[in-house]
């Protein structure tokens, strides 16, 4: 369909689609402004009647404003040779707010990147400033942009019109956007050969996205599946094919039932412990993680079992993003070979850190970090 973006102020830093996570469904209690690590005109483009979409002197003067300072970062090096490659959906997200970058791979690798693990970025993006705007912002990040295609072929950079209704986000997806054209190229495959390879099902909704996703997948020496379902794209079948037999599998608590519900098992009056063990037998994954929201996550193993983080106590600001940061750290943490309960303390953690955050992808502050009280 015809799509035009309503007039929106062109805004920055935020990145994600994702809403259900660990330590983050608690709507957000306040808000305040964030400056773009790539330096955003937040104050003045933020603005009744501001442009849709950034005309070429606004986005000069984006990517040119000194940047910010930053909060003292927790930065780790990871020491697992383990490469990471993400592949997916590369957005913006219309908010209330204004424009933010979007998609949760970019968020999952940008939280990589702040524990101290390189991940390799894989989507495709539109020849517009838009799409030049996400290379940047990626770019600022410390991200190499060298796997994300760029389509000549007209197909513009990928926007959502995001909708809140008592603090939670509904979306409108549009459709076609560039990353519905991912090709599976040679190079596409070489970056995914032997690597931890993350990806979800929305951007699998295309044919085109779907071969690639599927070559990246196929090439994957683990495959981290987050489901990340979005309506009306929701594909049962697609999503037991790639959940079946992958090294780690992140459903939250309401995606858990469907999945379960679409393996032909009983639902009714089964508690979730229950049917997460049930879902996880059927599905023969090396690991299955629920994430409940503001009351953290559980994690089953087939070497250590179940095993449950109650959450943090915060005060969610913005919910977007930390369910990313969770997989993020919690990936990073399971790859250096961290035990279990561990790895899933810390990303509940760092999930609820993130909530407490204007915006997806906020630098790790130690000293914020350590100071969340667990439930």
């Amino acid at each position: 369909r015809t799509f035009t973006p309503p007039k929106m102020p062109f805004s920055a830093y935020a990145m994600s689609t994702s809403a259900s996570i660990a330590g983050a469904r608690t709507p957000p209690a306040r808000t305040r402004r964030r400056a773009s690590v790539a330096g955003s005109r937040v104050a003045s483009l933020v603005a009744v009647g501001a442009p849709n979409r950034p005309t070429t002197t606004q986005a000069t003067q984006l990517r040119t404003r000194p940047q910010p300072r930053r909060a003292a970062s927790l930065r780790v090096e990871a020491a697992s040779g383990e490469r990471v490659a993400v592949i997916g959906e590369a957005l913006w997200d219309s908010l209330p707010a204004g424009l933010f970058l979007g998609g949760a791979p970019a968020n999952v690798a940008c939280h990589l990147n702040e524990l101290g693990r390189e991940a390799t970025v894989i989507s495709r993006v539109g020849d517009d400033e838009l799409g030049r705007e996400v290379l940047r912002r990626l770019q600022g990040r410390g991200l190499a942009t060298d796997a994300i295609q760029v389509d000549t072929g007209g197909i513009p950079t990928g926007f959502v019109v995001v909708t809140m209704e008592n603090a939670m986000p509904s979306y409108d997806i549009v459709q076609p956007s560039a990353w519905d054209a991912m090709v599976p190229t040679d190079d596409l495959v070489a970056s995914c050969a032997g690597a931890v390879v993350v990806y979800g099902s929305l951007a699998q909704r295309d044919a085109r996205s779907r071969a690639a996703i599927t070559a990246a997948a196929n090439a994957a020496a683990k495959r981290v599946f987050d489901i990340n379902l979005r309506k009306p794209f929701i594909d049962p079948e697609l999503c037991v094919e790639h959940a079946r037999g992958c090294w780690l599998l992140k459903l939250n608590d309401e995606e858990l039932p469907e999945m379960a519900r679409w393996l032909g098992l009983d639902v009714d009056g089964v508690d979730a412990k229950e049917l997460a063990f049930a879902t996880f037998n059927a599905l023969d994954c090396e690991m299955l993680c629920v994430t409940r929201g503001g009351d953290g996550a559980a994690l089953l193993t087939k070497k250590a079992g179940w095993m449950e983080h109650p959450g943090f106590q915060v005060s969610a600001v913005d919910t977007v993003g930390a369910g990313d940061s969770f997989l993020a750290t919690l990936l990073d943490r399971l790859l250096e070979g961290m035990a279990p309960e561990v790895a899933l303390e810390r990303a509940c953690r760092i999930g609820a850190f993130v909530a407490t955050q204007q915006g997806a992808t906020p630098r790790h502050d130690a000293e914020g970090i350590k100071a969340l009280k667990a439930k």
